[in-house]
């Protein structure tokens, strides 16, 4: 059987919805908190957020991702400007780690809404092993910082989007994730150098090209061979032809 999750990208989304359409969330973007106005949001607004859409999936699976910030989703007064390539800049868990005290009160309200409900952690742009390390301790830290506080919460599995194609090619070498979730729209990008919004190059940006095929694959059958989950997200993932 092939679970089929949705993607939200706020949880007004999931008001006219009924959790029975679907078997969970595979991908919460939690960059609508970041881009309202009001500047970056506190632990208590991401609790009640992440609290919610918990709540709405009624002891299905959630997988929120941590801000994926950069690129084309720039966050005043949390990313960088001036970049002269931002897709291969300070972005997703790399802008996480750079700034740890803001990272640490996502992880925080993160921890506090798992009590709500089968939660997961996935981490944007990982490409060295050692970014699951560092943002494994943060979120071990915030955990035991909220049980000193007596606030109750729970450490969530933590798992990466495999969309960098240095995960792809050795992806036996992030065997400390999770859970592994392709991004088949930015693996695509990175794999064909082709921009996704760009429509110049429009043409190029093709998830079955057979080099991202063949890098599906490879991951695929290593998280087989590694007992570690996955699934697929993007276009590609709602994409029948696919």
């Amino acid at each position: 059987s092939i679970s089929v999750q949705i993607n939200v990208a706020e949880p007004e989304e999931l008001d006219t919805l009924d959790p029975a359409i679907c078997d969970g969330i595979g991908l919460v973007r939690t960059e609508f908190l970041f881009s309202r106005p009001g500047g970056l949001p506190d632990e208590a607004t991401q609790y009640r957020a992440y609290a919610r859409i918990v709540d709405w999936a009624k002891g299905r699976p959630v997988t929120i991702r941590t801000i994926d910030a950069g690129g084309d989703k720039p966050v005043p007064g949390l990313t960088e400007s001036g970049e002269s390539n931002p897709f291969l800049g300070l972005r997703g868990v790399r802008l996480s780690l750079a700034k740890p005290a803001i990272f640490k009160v996502q992880l925080r309200a993160l921890a506090r809404a798992a009590l709500h409900g089968p939660l997961k952690i996935m981490l944007p742009m990982i490409t060295v092993p050692e970014e699951i390390t560092a943002a494994a301790a943060l979120l071990d830290a915030a955990v035991a910082e909220l049980q000193v506080e007596g606030v109750d919460a729970r450490r969530p599995p933590l798992g990466i989007m495999v969309e960098v194609p240095a995960v792809a090619i050795v992806p036996e070498l992030f065997k400390s994730a999770a859970f592994f979730s392709i991004g088949s729209n930015d693996l695509t990008q990175y794999v064909t150098a082709s921009a996704r919004d760009v429509a110049a190059v429009a043409a190029l940006n093709d998830p079955g090209h057979p080099a991202v095929t063949a890098l599906i694959r490879r991951v695929v059958e290593t998280s087989r061979t590694l007992g570690i989950d996955i699934s697929l997200c993007g276009d590609m993932g709602g994409d029948p032809q696919h």
